[in-house]
């Protein structure tokens, strides 16, 4: 059997490089990694990138229908731009992402949420760069209400920016092609338990 997943994000789905302003090679982004880890076990499976730069989950919400149609698995990875902006509260935040998981409920589409990675308080001051903790804390609850996996970003990366994001001459925001391939592997068993169940 076949199986098609969606990677549904922001920049750190796409693999974006922070110092030129452009996006990476799609195969050092973490979905094609995954693919490549999934058919080496022998699944036989397409991981598709819908990262799109810049996003917050007002666009989630809205493109969710199309961006997963055809689709068996999505995993979400949005946050990061909503949480570096003083103006957008947790709760609108939370209040987009759960439209996003209705959505979900209401066509049968099975998920995996990925957490907001670390991003240095040069980016957007130490206040905002402080809500990290509080907002990755709210949305693992909002999973663990609903029963949906979900991928801690913050804890991993957050110790080693130097090897896990891969800007030199800008403030760190963007995930490394090492921490890329961090993230397929933190999500390896995770879709394969979920792929096993959609057997």
């Amino acid at each position: 059997m076949s199986y098609q997943i969606v990677a549904f994000g922001d920049s750190n789905t796409r693999y974006y490089l922070g110092d030129t302003g452009t996006p990476g090679p799609l195969e050092e982004a973490w979905p094609a990694k995954l693919e490549a880890m999934l058919q080496a076990k022998g699944v036989d499976a397409v991981v598709k990138n819908e990262g799109q730069p810049g996003v917050q989950a007002d666009y989630a919400m809205e493109q969710f229908p199309s961006a997963t149609t055809g689709a068996d698995l999505c995993i979400l990875g949005f946050g990061t731009n909503d949480a570096k902006k003083l103006e957008v509260p947790l709760g609108e935040f939370l209040s987009e992402i759960s439209d996003v998981l209705d959505q979900a409920a209401e066509t049968g589409m099975p998920l995996i949420m990925l957490g907001i990675p670390w991003f240095s308080e040069l980016v957007a001051g130490p206040e905002l760069q402080a809500r990290l903790p509080i907002w990755n804390e709210s949305l693992s609850s909002l999973c663990d209400q609903l029963n949906i996996p979900f991928v801690d970003l913050y804890t991993p990366f957050k110790d080693d920016p130097e090897r896990w994001f891969n800007e030199r001459t800008t403030p760190k925001r963007h995930l490394s092609a090492a921490a890329q391939t961090r993230v397929a592997e933190l999500l390896l068993p995770l879709v394969l338990d979920k792929v096993e169940k959609l057997k």
